[in-house]
């Protein structure tokens, strides 16, 4: 019998409950906790911010938070 390999892809949504002046902050401090988070089956660059987001009131730059997380 032969043996294979079968790369699986799968999501799952996490809630960061973090602290913070604005939600541009909020979303770079989720983010960071977020990555801080060991999963050596994590995707690099997988994640993404959910559309709920939308919902608060604030302007917001995804790509903002990605580059304050990573600078």
């Amino acid at each position: 019998m032969k043996t294979y390999n079968i790369p699986i892809i799968y999501q799952r949504v996490e809630t960061m409950t973090v602290e913070a002046d604005s939600l541009q902050d909020a979303m770079t401090k989720a983010l960071d906790e977020f990555l801080s988070i060991p999963d050596e089956k994590y995707l690099d660059d997988s994640f993404e911010f959910d559309t709920v987001i939308e919902d608060y009131q604030e302007d917001f730059n995804t790509e903002l938070a990605i580059q304050n997380t990573f600078k």
